[in-house]
């Protein structure tokens, strides 16, 4: 028994921070999946940003129901994303903090293969894996996050590649975070430039090639693509400024990075004014074809 007492003490303590705003009908799932995990030595960290559904009165019988293991952060009025980011950033004591939308899901061995990898592997700063990406309504799987990108390496990686770590996958050392958490002065995909400072204070960004969570997709999702810019991409290539500003010795990175953010870009503005651009700041062989294309056409082909 004192045996068993001692393992478990020497268990890090792992804080699960869980985003969420009128995701009542999604986050019970949520946070069942999270008490389903077979590491015991957690804490249930959720910022509420003054939902209006029901939430905050379940997460309260959650509370209730688990004594000490949950931290409520229930806002009275609404604050945004990124700021609703930060009352779980600063809430959070564990030795690694784990990122969850309220409407994702964990599977069983989760947080303990994460914890055993960084655990042995103490230059690792920011440890994800591969998501299974599900149609919320019918639950089929769409794809798989990491099919085509699993980049491992060092902030400059982080940079230069974006978002290749599904947030929900993410599990960072906290000591490594930033001290004044997610930058305020972008309001919903705050997230790449919290990775990219937290990085910036050492170590390296590693992936475990097995699916450990699950990313949903349903009609409200912050990441929907639409005919028109999204914020998401007007904060990304904001935070390609920023990272700019705050480490120019990365500028090659950068430039790479925000080149194919405008890329991206292309169907949405003046097609050839944004790729002859994206190819401007970094000249590469997509831009370069997808000129020499659209002009051998006669601007008919847009690819």
């Amino acid at each position: 028994m004192e045996g068993e007492v001692e393992c478990e003490e020497k268990l890090p303590l792992v804080s699960i921070a869980i985003i969420t705003y009128n995701q009542k009908e999604y986050l019970k799932e949520c946070i069942e999946s999270v008490l389903a995990q077979d590491y015991e030595n957690i804490e249930i960290v959720v910022a509420d940003d003054c939902s209006t559904d029901g939430t905050q009165e379940m997460l309260k019988e959650y509370d209730k129901k688990y004594p000490n293991k949950f931290v409520l952060k229930l806002s009275n009025k609404n604050q945004g994303i990124t700021k609703n980011s930060n009352l779980a950033h600063f809430a959070c004591s564990g030795k690694y903090i784990a990122w969850m939308g309220g409407d994702d899901l964990m599977l069983p061995e989760k947080i303990r293969k994460q914890v055993e990898y960084m655990e042995k592997n103490q230059e690792c700063t920011i440890c994800y894996h591969n998501l299974d990406v599900f149609q919320s309504d019918t639950n089929e799987t769409l794809y798989y996050f990491n099919e085509k990108r699993k980049y491992e390496g060092d902030v400059y990686t982080s940079i230069k590649y974006g978002t290749f770590n599904g947030a929900c996958s993410t599990m960072i050392r906290t000591s490594k975070a930033p001290k004044n958490g997610f930058n305020e002065t972008i309001p919903v995909a705050s997230d790449w430039l919290y990775w990219v400072e937290t990085l910036h204070n050492g170590g390296t960004i590693n992936y475990i090639d097995e699916v450990l969570g699950r990313y949903r997709r349903h009609n409200n999702n912050v990441t929907k693509e639409t005919s028109s810019i999204t914020q998401n991409q007007i904060d990304h290539l904001n935070s390609c400024n920023i990272i700019l500003s705050l480490y120019p010795e990365y500028s090659k990175a950068v430039f790479y990075r925000y080149s194919r953010i405008l890329f991206g870009l292309k169907h949405k503005l003046n097609y050839f004014d944004i790729v002859f651009k994206s190819f401007c700041i970094c000249p590469n062989i997509k831009s370069l074809a997808a000129i020499l294309i659209y002009v051998v056409t006669f601007g008919k082909v847009k690819k």
